[in-house]
């Protein structure tokens, strides 16, 4: 079963080293682009196909990323003296503000990132040479595909149960709870609302994850390149055979281990190019959403604590939550991840069979070495690392916010 599920996965946007074509991140192209995120040149593509996908972009972007979270920023003007109605607004807007920022800095660093992703095919068909690294580049594909689809699913969960609430009772949630607090123009027609307000979140919720997770791809398919990495050295580790006739021993290696040894400097080199161009395009927005989540998830936890526990708001407000949630874990976790990697290389090379072989392969194993005591980390703009203690720093920060707002209400 866990075979049959595997190939499934695989076929789902599918990889192939010998072109360096990385199904993870075709996949999560895809998405950003039927979601009207205007990202172009990252695949190949016709001329025609660009224009289509380029103009349906601008469209979606504008209608949605931007005049619909314009109408969310009045209505939290108009409501600014209600603190109910304010946590409502702020979570919501806060993340529509940052999911904004997010698509634009894509936008405008696009060269930038056809670069890394150019570099990643470039890894993936040069470096991935045993069975054992052809295994961890296909299981990390399935994994990249696999929390792709579970934080899909969470989302588009509440955003189909917020529009069938909105759809059956709309005197009582257009406009009013969360998460539809916006005022939309008078003149609009009330069927032209709903469909306007319940397609804009949902939509603009699968931007964001869209954004979000090709940040995530990239740093995971770093962190599964340094695995490779490490079995790398799984050729240099060589065995020794007593030759009968005399009292010495016959090194058994089929290749030059001077040429092996120079590859994997070349391949940790570019994996540090790649760490930098990543930690350079997203680090600043992840910044942005780290400081704003403190916020959405001190709001959105006392929004819990004041609906009653059975209502159809309470259960949006847990599943958006739940969306937040997930959408800092995957930064954190897998940034976790790649550190705790990098760490290991370093002991893979020292394992090798350096003391077999001559002066030349000890001089490139000593420079491999010394790069490798720096690990890889991403951070948010610098200031904090993508780590499990940053995530729980969030948590604890955002719980005595919630404490906070509950002794204002309560008062």
């Amino acid at each position: 079963m866990a075979e049959k599920f595997k190939r499934f996965m695989r076929d789902i946007f599918p990889s192939d080293v010998d072109k360096g074509e990385i199904g993870s991140v075709n996949l999560n192209i895809w998405l950003a682009q039927i979601t009207g995120v205007p990202i172009i040149g990252l695949k190949h593509e016709s001329n025609w196909v660009r224009n289509i996908i380029l103009i349906y972009g601008i469209f979606i972007t504008t209608v949605v990323t931007f005049i619909y979270t314009g109408f969310e920023i009045y209505d939290l003007y108009m409501n600014w003296h209600d603190l109910d109605s304010l946590t409502q607004n702020t979570c919501l807007s806060l993340t529509h503000i940052s999911g904004a920022i997010k698509t634009v800095n894509l936008i405008l660093r696009l060269p930038r990132l056809r670069g890394v992703i150019r570099k990643l095919k470039h890894v993936t068909k040069t470096y991935i040479k045993s069975e054992k690294q052809l295994l961890v580049f296909y299981d990390g594909e399935v994994e990249n595909k696999l929390v792709l689809s579970i934080y899909i699913g969470i989302v588009a969960f509440t955003g189909f149960m917020g529009m069938i609430m909105l759809y059956m009772n709309p005197e009582a949630v257009a406009g009013k709870i969360f998460p539809y607090r916006v005022i939309l123009p008078s003149w609009m027609p009330q069927q032209l609302q709903l469909l306007y307000m319940g397609l804009s979140v949902i939509i603009f919720a699968i931007q964001i994850i869209a954004v979000d997770y090709l940040n995530v791809t990239i740093i995971n398919q770093i962190r599964f390149q340094l695995n490779i990495l490490n079995l790398a050295f799984d050729d240099l580790i060589v065995e020794t055979q007593t030759n009968p006739r005399e009292t010495r021993h016959l090194v058994l290696y089929k290749d030059d281990p001077v040429r092996r040894m120079n590859a994997i400097v070349e391949h940790h080199c570019l994996l540090r190019e790649l760490r930098q161009d990543t930690e350079d395009i997203f680090s600043q927005p992840i910044l942005w959403q780290f400081m704003t989540s403190v916020i959405i998830f001190a709001m959105t936890g006392f929004q819990a604590t004041v609906r009653s526990s059975g209502s159809s708001a309470a259960v949006l407000i847990y599943a958006y939550c739940g969306c937040i949630f997930c959408e800092l874990f995957v930064y954190c976790w897998f940034g976790n991840e790649v550190s705790e990697q990098s760490k290991t290389i370093g002991t893979s090379g020292f394992h090798s069979s350096w003391y077999s072989f001559d002066r030349r392969y000890g001089k490139s194993l000593l420079i491999f070495l010394t790069n490798a005591q720096r690990p890889f980390v991403f951070t948010a703009g610098g200031f904090m690392g993508l780590s499990l203690p940053s995530f729980t720093g969030i948590l604890s920060k955002s719980y005595s916010y919630i404490a906070l707002l509950r002794q204002i209400y309560g008062n």
